[in-house]
């Protein structure tokens, strides 16, 4: 396996320097271990250079030791940063806010989800990232915007915000979305991304997703050979 092109390795050191930016630049508006998590995320820097160039089968990095300290250290870091968001009650105001809170726990989520996608996933860079059935619970327009949708969908855990140009959703529909690195649509974080608008069928249950519709996974790949095309 040529572990420097896979695009799940790619989209890990996308993930990573992610984290990296928000710490060094102290974007978080909440007080913060801001050097330890700094330290933590250059080993894991140099643990990422190891799973990179190992060269081994996915289901061996998935079990190499970097690739387990690696994620281990990305662990540390969402803990320091959870810890101090419980001790301050913080809670994020602005949309810039939003944003950068969302991003970092998109972040965590890729490193937390690369052994699982080594295991499971197979090489199709649409599975870099998560693919997610998810349940819409809540509708509302985007102010100022005439075809922008804000929707509140769950996978089972967790409440995701997604803002889509689909029309004629309804509340109870279930789709595929990608979970992607997030953006600010006229004032509203959309965390995700529907895919293809081809709505699920009624038995399929909200949670992580392996079998998509020609359309949709190539509308995935496409997004996530747009976040790596800068890291090849």
């Amino acid at each position: 396996m040529d572990t420097a092109k896979d695009s799940r390795v790619l989209v890990l050191e996308d993930a990573l320097r992610r984290l990296n930016e928000i710490v060094d630049n102290r974007k978080m508006r909440v007080h913060l271990e801001y050097t330890r998590m700094s330290e933590i995320l250059k080993a894991a820097g140099t643990l990422l250079y190891q799973v990179k160039y190992s060269y081994v089968e996915p289901k061996a990095l998935a079990e190499m030791d970097a690739t387990k300290r690696l994620v281990s250290a990305v662990a540390d870091v969402a803990s320091i940063h959870e810890a101090a968001v419980k001790a301050s009650a913080y809670r994020p105001k602005t949309t810039k806010e939003i944003e950068v809170t969302a991003e970092f726990s998109y972040a965590v989520r890729i490193a937390q989800g690369f052994p699982r996608r080594l295991r499971e996933c197979g090489d199709d860079p649409a599975y870099s990232v998560d693919i997610l059935a998810v349940e819409i619970t809540e509708l509302r327009p985007v102010e100022g915007s005439k075809n922008l949708t804000e929707c509140r969908c769950t996978d089972g855990s967790h409440v995701w915000r997604i803002v889509t140009n689909i029309r004629g959703l309804k509340q109870g529909v279930k789709l595929p979305c990608a979970v992607l690195p997030p953006v600010d649509m006229m004032g509203v974080v959309s965390e995700a991304m529907f895919l293809a608008g081809e709505p699920l069928q009624e038995t399929i249950k909200p949670g992580i997703i392996t079998s998509l519709s020609t359309s949709a996974l190539d509308e995935a790949r496409a997004h996530v050979l747009n976040i790596i095309k800068r890291m090849v």
